[in-house]
């Protein structure tokens, strides 16, 4: 296959070096140029965008204008990839909704526009739905699609972890209580306790009152209510296989009052194991680059997909995820993990995911809030403000501003037409 750059065609997110040195190899098909203004407006030259190297990518947009459906369009463009840069990667994608399943089906609804794209309607096939494990019965009995279950291993989350979760701060009894039983269940069980284990552990204990080991026993009877923690735990190198789309579903949890920070955690612990097995990872792939002049890895590269990234990296209150996530955010590119958030309220969003992005992608905003906030990222290369592009944009949806740092250029494109069912759209009360 050849992977020569048309003469017209656009790269973005990608050195000039590694187009000469590349080509498109590596790269999804994105969207088209809009050459002219107007209410049919005129497309010209491909946009392609980089998927090989490590990224943090933005995309904004108002509510229903296309955010979720341009994910979707990036996750299409690493299913095309050739076998051997597939392979070298996995995707991650939280779903806060549950509407990424669909991608397993292939989008006759919008055929003849597909095809008008040079495209082909077809389902993914390396697409995985993974479920909290306590949630599988309930999507199995409701015949929602579901590939597989997780769990993350209860002797993984250390003290501060635990503090996290339940809400407890030094100078709670309880926090006292809780160091002991940690300490305790890992001198007893090893590495291999669940929550059943802790609770006994604090029956061991005679130096705190029963009201304290009563307090933090419904702690635990609550986390263990989750359905998110086992002695053993799901690994990261199983969840991470080379070449797969794992669709990451916590949408039952945002259904519950109370239990959205749920979603938090499972983003914090997964993200947080990933970016230890990655860094280790990366050591290896340079040895063997050394001793055998070629990259040689057991954990792919990552990317982790965020929907509603303002729920998990918010600027103005506390997040158990939002720590890891900047970590992913200031340090992912060396050991190769990419980040692409999407969210409709950027106002909302913590300002190091926003001024430290290198891919902007932006659907029509009118909200001076979340124009303000994005206004950060007008670099010098820009001749007008941000306000100034997103009301010359075209009113319809589908279309978007791309920034892109690498070649200090900015896009006015139409997204192309995903391949794949979109699960996503509006709510109508007609059948049909």
């Amino acid at each position: 296959m050849s992977f020569e750059l048309a003469s017209d065609d656009i790269i973005v997110g990608r050195p000039e070096k590694d187009i000469t040195k590349y080509g498109a190899k590596g790269t999804g098909f994105l969207a088209k140029v809009v050459m002219s203004s107007g209410e049919s407006p005129v497309l010209g030259r491909k946009v392609l965008v980089d998927l090989a190297a490590p990224h943090v990518v933005l995309i904004c947009g108002k509510r229903g204008g296309g955010k979720s459906y341009t994910m979707s369009v990036f996750m299409e463009g690493f299913t095309k990839l050739p076998v051997d840069v597939r392979n070298r990667m996995s995707i991650f994608v939280i779903d806060t909704v549950g509407i990424f399943w669909s991608m397993k089906l292939a989008n006759k609804e919008e055929e003849s526009s597909i095809r008008e794209w040079g495209l082909e309607p077809e389902g993914m096939e390396n697409l995985r739905v993974m479920v909290p494990e306590g949630k599988l019965e309930f999507y199995q009995k409701n015949k929602m699609p579901v590939d597989g279950a997780f769990t993350i291993k209860t002797a993984d989350l250390d003290p501060m972890e635990w503090f996290s979760m339940f809400k407890l701060g030094w100078n709670d009894k309880e926090s006292a209580l809780l160091l002991d039983v940690v300490e305790k269940a890992k001198d007893t069980f090893g590495t291999y306790y669940g929550i059943k284990e802790l609770k006994s552990t604090i029956d061991l204990l005679p130096d705190y009152d029963k009201d304290t080991k009563i307090s933090l026993k419904n702690r635990f009877d609550v986390a263990e209510s989750w359905g998110i923690f086992s002695k053993n735990g799901t690994s990261v190198r199983e969840m991470a296989k080379p070449g797969t789309i794992n669709i990451i579903d916590v949408s039952t949890y945002g259904q519950v009052l109370g239990m959205e920070n749920i979603r938090e955690i499972i983003v914090a612990l997964i993200g947080k194991r990933l970016y230890e097995e990655r860094m280790l990872e990366r050591k290896k792939e340079e040895i063997t680059l050394i001793s055998e002049g070629e990259k040689k890895n057991d954990l792919p590269m990552i990317w982790m997909l965020i929907d509603e990234a303002h729920m998990f990296m918010p600027k103005d209150r506390p997040s158990m995820a939002l720590d890891v996530l900047l970590e992913w955010v200031r340090v992912g590119r060396q050991p190769g993990l990419s980040l692409l958030l999407a969210t409709q309220r950027p106002e909302k969003l913590h300002p190091d995911a926003i001024s430290q992005c290198d891919l902007f992608i932006s659907m029509r905003m009118t909200a001076k809030p979340d124009i303000d906030a994005v206004a950060a990222l007008r670099p010098s290369y820009l001749y007008e403000d941000m306000d100034k592009y997103f009301g010359r944009m075209p009113r319809a949806k589908g279309y978007a501003l791309i920034l892109d740092d690498n070649s200090e250029k900015l896009w006015l494109v139409k997204i192309r037409p995903r391949t794949t069912w979109d699960a996503g759209k509006t709510a109508s009360a007609f059948k049909k």
